[in-house]
Formats: C-alpha cells, sequence, structure tokens
C-alpha cells in the first residue's frame, strides 16, 4: 500500500462523513419541521421555544442538529470499519506472500 493510495483514502472517508453528516442534517431538519407542522404544541413541549419565534424553524434547526450528530457517528463508525477492513486484508496479504516465498528460499 503506497502512501498516495493511504492519502486519497483519508480523504476519501473524510469526504464521505462530510457528504453523509450533511445529508443526515437535512433528513433530521425535515423530519424535524413535519412533526412541527403536524404537532406544533407538541414541540412547544418537548423543545421549549422562545416566544415569538416559528415553530416549524426551530424543530428543523434542532432536527439538523441531531441529524448532523448521528450522521457523523454513522458515517465514522462506517468508514473506521472500512479501515479495519483494509488493514486486515493488507496483513492477511503480506502473511500469505511471506509464507508463499518461503519455500522457493528454501529450495533456493
Amino acid at each position: 500500500m503506497s502512501t498516495e493510495n493511504a492519502i486519497k483514502g483519508a480523504i476519501w472517508f473524510f469526504v464521505f462523513i462530510v457528504v453523509g453528516s450533511l445529508l443526515s442534517a437535512l433528513l433530521g431538519g425535515a423530519f424535524g419541521a413535519l412533526v412541527a407542522a403536524i404537532s406544533p404544541d407538541f414541540v412547544k413541549s418537548v423543545f421549549g421555544p422562545e416566544a415569538g419565534t416559528s415553530v416549524t424553524r426551530y424543530a428543523f434547526a434542532v432536527g439538523m442538529i441531531w441529524g448532523l450528530f448521528i450522521g457523523a457517528t454513522v458515517s465514522g463508525f462506517a468508514c473506521f470499519l472500512a479501515a479495519v477492513i483494509k488493514i486486515l486484508r493488507f496483513r492477511f496479504e503480506f502473511k500469505k506472500n511471506q509464507a508463499a516465498s518461503k519455500p522457493s528460499e528454501a529450495n533456493s
């Protein structure tokens, strides 16, 4: 595994986390706005927005925050698993190549 490939992989994982987090934030905000549109009294009792603020906008903002947290966590965990799998694959290939080269050295 070359350094260039490792850097490209790290950048790809970072982009994956950012894009996944932003999409989850939008999804969470849309869900919060939907809940506020259906039941604004529920949102007022759970979140307690200040008087005079739009309940739907407030719920959208809170939903985006929660979506961002959840999306970043899930994306980060997925990238962590992908990195672990790559490391394990690299180790198994290295051991296989080492085992394959030992018998040829003994015959020489």
